[in-house]
């Protein structure tokens, strides 16, 4: 699977003067355990006038559903079909520029053929890269470090005063740390949520695996856990949350917190009101379309 759109599809896109297409610019986060899908497009002042909701629309789509992949394609196809009317075309006018950053290859590149199969007429499809990241990476070997992990910094210092601490809540909990200069200067990679929660289950014949999607994880036990899912809970948010605090510290204490990440929500409710934690949840898919706007 090339990183480049392919040159018919290059040729296909540029032969269409900006009069007759709609460009809509896509973002794909694509995770472990999900894919964040960000969409944005370039209305007519008539067309903004009418679609109140012609921002950013975000969809995040569970890599665990057996159909993710073509539930990916119908939402764009969906949303052709959206934007046509809007624009009062038929859909073939509406083209696709596509951007995916990926620490899940195995599951980014099906999905990548999937969009050229049902799009290949109007659309490109190019995989993000270290070399598409302006922010200066003062680490020991930047090559490695986790993509998503960069966009993320990168998107919180457009958007927030520096210096900034970034932490990403999901699979695993990332917590890194952005100068005032703008220098990303690495940080800590811990399990998430669902990743302790699995390893309590899978490592004891007693304790159930749990879903925090369904227990009210937003609701922060005040005191000890009074069931197992409860103490299970109190024992991981406190976990994530602590270490934290205790990063914090270590990276000097002063400086903006910033959450995203599919946990965000559940994270920034578990620390204490003095830490000031704004919540992001959808950074690197915004990053993605910031990419495609700076272009």
């Amino acid at each position: 699977m090339a990183d480049e759109q392919s040159p018919a599809n290059e040729q296909q896109l540029h032969d269409e003067s900006p009069r007759d297409v709609v460009m809509v610019r896509v973002g794909i986060d694509v995770g472990n355990t999900a894919i964040k899908v960000v969409t944005e497009f370039s209305a007519t002042d008539e067309t903004m006038q009418r679609n109140k909701t012609r921002g950013p629309q975000l969809r995040s789509i569970s890599l665990r559903d057996p159909e993710w992949i073509t539930k990916c394609v119908e939402h764009l196809q969906t949303l052709a079909e959206q934007v046509a009317a809007c624009e009062s075309r038929d859909c073939e006018s509406v083209c696709y520029d596509v951007r995916v950053a990926s620490v899940n290859r195995g599951s980014a590149e099906p999905l990548v053929v999937a969009l050229d199969e049902a799009f290949f007429q109007c659309i490109r499809v190019r995989f993000v890269t270290h070399e598409d990241v302006s922010m200066p990476i003062d680490v020991n070997f930047p090559e490695r470090v986790g993509i998503d992990r960069l966009l993320g910094a990168e998107a919180a210092f457009r958007r927030h005063t520096a210096p900034l601490i970034v932490v990403d809540a999901g699979t695993t909990v990332t917590v890194d740390f952005v100068s005032a200069e703008g220098v990303f200067r690495g940080g800590a990679i811990l399990p998430g949520l669902e990743m302790q929660t699995a390893a309590l289950a899978a490592g004891t014949d007693a304790l159930p695996k749990l879903d925090w999607a369904s227990h009210r994880c937003r609701e922060m036990p005040e005191g000890p856990g009074r069931d197992t899912v409860a103490a299970m809970r109190l024992g991981v948010l406190a976990s994530v949350a602590g270490a934290v605090e205790r990063l914090l510290r270590i990276y000097g204490g002063a400086a903006t917190l910033v959450v995203t990440g599919g946990d965000a929500g559940c994270l920034v409710d578990a620390l204490p009101a003095e830490c000031d934690a704004v919540e992001e949840p959808h950074l690197v898919a915004q990053a993605l379309l910031d990419l495609m706007l700076h272009d």
